[in-house]
């Protein structure tokens, strides 16, 4: 079946933006997915019919506002039909796919008059931030129809080394970079992307220009799909997301992130299986950072009680501030647990007082 989600194309852009704010770059063909209406066989895997009705659900929710909502919600009082998205989940409950169609037709067609006289568009120009559930609905989409497939080839690495798969969720990257103040004008560095979730998620939310680099192989390759899907989807929702870029390879070699990193606002390193010698060798990178940037890690670079002495001075975690904080249950994929995680900001100003100590204590001796 075609679901026609009446959304906006529009070209690509260097930073986040929604469609309606710039009225000459709108293309007003409508965008049209072909679903096939099959059950899964698994509960986890991909439903379109499930798919559809949470799009139907979030339009309705952030691209419309009473009364134009209220049709696709509560329906209208002359029809006494109940809403659309009410009619679509209980036919999906109720495994009827006639009215299920009926209701997607009648949802296509008032998506599209909203369109057409420009309700969608003027709301969309009102929003001066993406709600994290809508961006959520996207990265899901994305993720669902290249990732989530070959999810398992994922665990084809080798144990008990620096290259095991694990993801950070979103209901924690979006703390993350609330908490970093990441926005447009600010760059991100995650090192060990992984299939590009994080990265995509930055450029979509704050609208900060997103690098990644991964090694392993079946990740980037599910990556570069990713990309592709996500892309699409930003597009039929009309909205452009910061400038990302997503390196294949070590990072402790990749030029291109070399450069990134020198530019950083805010780097993620998901350390908790790195081994000793990696976490020195992403310390020796981190020489580059300028002053202000912040390291976000799950395990701390600084050690317990570290203090700055004579003989560790040059040592890079000397210009290295640490907090230590906290995520909660459903913030990782490998456990249900909470656990620690570690804010380390550039801060040069503690070694430069230490030095000046020094050298005013070597005056008076």
């Amino acid at each position: 079946m075609i679901a026609n989600m009446g959304m906006k194309e529009e070209g690509k852009g260097p930073s986040r933006s929604v469609s309606g704010s710039d009225p000459d770059r709108i293309n007003p063909k409508l965008i049209a997915f072909r679903y096939e209406l099959v059950r899964p066989a698994e509960p986890d895997e991909f439903s379109p019919d499930l798919d559809i009705l949470s799009t139907a659900e979030h339009v309705a929710t952030y691209l419309l506002t009473p009364p134009e909502s209220d049709e696709l919600f509560t329906g209208t009082l002359s029809s006494n039909t109940g809403g659309i998205v009410y009619n679509m989940r209980k036919a999906i409950r109720n495994e009827k796919a006639r009215d299920f169609l009926e209701n997607l037709n009648r949802y296509n067609n008032l998506i599209a008059k909203y369109r057409r006289d420009g309700t969608i568009k003027a709301n969309i120009a009102r929003m001066k931030s993406l709600p994290f559930p809508l961006v959520e609905h996207i990265l899901s989409q994305a993720y669902a129809r290249t990732v989530a497939p070959e999810v398992e080839s994922l665990k084809d690495y080798e144990a008990f080394t620096s290259n095991v798969y694990g993801e950070l969720l979103p209901n924690f990257t979006t703390k993350l970079f609330r908490e970093s103040g990441l926005g447009p004008g600010k760059v991100f560095v995650d090192l060990g992307s992984g299939t590009g979730n994080v990265v995509l998620h930055a450029a979509l939310e704050t609208g900060c220009e997103a690098y990644g680099c991964e090694i392993m192989k079946n990740a980037t390759r599910l990556a570069d799909r990713q990309k592709v899907e996500f892309a699409a989807r930003c597009r039929m929702w009309g909205i452009n997301p910061g400038k990302f870029r997503l390196e294949k390879g070590d990072f402790l070699e990749s030029a291109r992130i070399a450069e990134a990193l020198k530019r950083a606002d805010v780097v993620l390193v998901n350390n908790y299986v790195f081994d000793s010698e990696l976490n020195q060798r992403l310390l020796n990178l981190f020489l580059d950072l300028k002053e202000g940037a912040r390291i976000l890690s799950l395990k701390p670079f600084v050690p317990t009680n570290h203090v700055i002495t004579t003989r560790n001075a040059e040592n890079p975690v000397s210009r290295l501030r640490v907090e230590e904080k906290e995520y909660f249950s459903g913030s990782v994929s490998w456990t249900d647990t909470g656990g620690k995680y570690y804010v380390q900001t550039v801060d040069g100003s503690m070694l430069r007082e230490f030095l000046a100590s020094d050298r005013s204590d070597r005056r008076r001796r």
